[in-house]
C-alpha cells in the first residue's frame, strides 16, 4: 500500500503527516506501507519548516524532508492521496481518480487541518496534535481493510 499526503507547499502539514504516519506504522510493526508527501504549489527542495521540525521533535520524531510537487507518476502509483483540506482535494478532483482521493476530514470527520504557515511554534504544536490524531484515525481505518 502506498499513501501520499498533500498540502500547499509541502514544508509544514504534509511532511508532519508523513512523519507521524511513519512513526505510528513503525510502532505497530507495519512495514508494507510506503509513505510520502508532496505539495500542490511548491518549490522543489525546500526543507521542512523549522517549527514543523520542532513540533515533531516534541513527539520525539526526527524527520528530514525536502519539498516536492505532486506529479502524474505519484497520482498513478499511490493508492491513497490524502489532502490536508477539502480545498486541496477539490483542486485535484479532475486529475486524481475519486477512489484514491481523500481529505483528512474524510477519515476523521473533524474538519480540515489548519495551516500554521508563518505563525508561532504554539500554532505548529496545535497543528501537529491535530495531524497526529488524524493519522491515528487513518491508520485504524486503512489497516482494518
Amino acid at each position: 500500500m502506498k499513501i501520499m499526503f498533500v498540502c500547499t507547499g509541502n514544508t509544514c502539514r504534509s511532511p508532519m503527516a508523513h512523519a507521524f504516519m511513519l512513526d505510528m506504522l513503525a510502532k505497530y510493526n507495519v512495514d508494507d506501507v510506503e509513505v510520502d508527501s508532496a505539495g500542490l504549489y511548491c518549490e522543489e527542495g525546500a526543507p521542512i519548516s523549522e517549527y514543523s521540525k520542532k513540533a515533531l521533535e516534541h513527539y520525539d520524531i526526527e524527520f528530514s524532508h525536502e519539498s516536492k510537487p505532486l506529479t502524474k507518476e505519484d497520482i498513478d502509483t499511490f493508492d491513497y492521496i490524502i489532502c490536508m483540506t477539502a480545498s486541496h482535494k477539490r483542486a485535484l478532483e479532475d486529475i486524481v481518480p475519486k477512489e484514491k482521493l481523500f481529505s483528512m476530514d474524510d477519515f476523521t470527520k473533524k474538519g480540515d487541518i489548519s495551516d500554521p504557515y508563518g505563525q508561532s511554534l504554539e500554532v505548529y504544536l496545535k497543528t501537529a496534535e491535530q495531524i497526529k490524531s488524524a493519522i491515528s484515525d487513518i491508520i485504524s481505518k486503512i489497516l482494518s481493510k
